[in-house]
């Protein structure tokens, strides 16, 4: 059964009630992740730009949470780099996945404490969100046990990612496969998980969704959830 979590967030002092939801577009990893610690930063040392949702495709990179174990790598790394792919071993939790075009990857930038929420329950959350874009598209997705993410009766269509720093701020987020090419999956063990196949939205609904509806979906959804409204900026 899945489980709604719905939750009201508190404003203080520099803190909002309104999600900046930042368009960032095709970027690399490591320009996106600058974003975040750049808003941060911001938080800890002005007490303001919080909270804040950037969207975003990531240029071909394959990502190696803290959780990840080598044998999930497929090629040796040079081949990777050989291909066009970086990888980049990161301070999220999870395993390795891999991001790229076609690909929705949203990172929530918010204060748990704010919303009264753990490190489990924002995950939950975020699953959540990903489970109510498919509805959007009236496709049936649902959690598996003891896995994380967000999964369909045709495979894994979103990952979480996250780590949680000092004083309960988040950073990363979710991958939501959109219309990726697939066969970049073929060269990892997506999320360590070797006996469910990854698939995308694209393959599920007709016609095919439209890329930037499915963010503001997965956008709104969080934003909701967190009791937010929402701003593009």
């Amino acid at each position: 059964m899945v489980k709604e979590i719905s939750v009201k967030s508190e404003t203080k002092s520099g803190y909002s009630n309104v999600a900046v939801h930042v368009r960032l577009g095709r970027i690399s990893f490591d320009d996106a992740l600058v974003r975040q610690e750049e808003s941060i930063l911001r938080w800890r040392t002005a007490g303001s730009g919080l909270p804040v949702i950037f969207s975003l495709e990531h240029e071909p990179v394959i990502t190696c949470g803290r959780s990840t174990s080598d044998g999930n790598l497929l090629l040796p790394e040079s081949e990777y780099k050989n291909r066009g792919i970086d990888v980049r071993r990161i301070d999220r939790g999870g395993d390795v996945t891999w991001h790229g075009p076609g690909q929705a990857v949203v990172y929530p930038i918010i204060v748990l404490r704010e919303h009264s929420l753990r490190a489990t329950e924002w995950v939950e959350l975020l699953e959540q969100a990903m489970i109510d874009t498919c509805a959007d598209f009236d496709v049936h997705a649902f959690r598996r046990e003891g896995l994380r993410g967000c999964f369909t009766d045709a495979g894994k269509i979103g990952a979480v990612g996250t780590a949680v720093k000092a004083g309960g701020i988040t950073k990363h987020g979710i991958a939501f496969n959109v219309c990726p090419d697939l066969d970049n999956f073929a060269i990892i063990v997506p999320c360590g998980i070797s006996d469910h196949p990854v698939t995308r939205l694209s393959d599920l609904c007709e016609p095919a969704p439209d890329f930037d509806a499915v963010v503001t979906g997965l956008v709104s959804h969080i934003s909701e959830l967190l009791g937010l409204s929402t701003k593009i900026v």
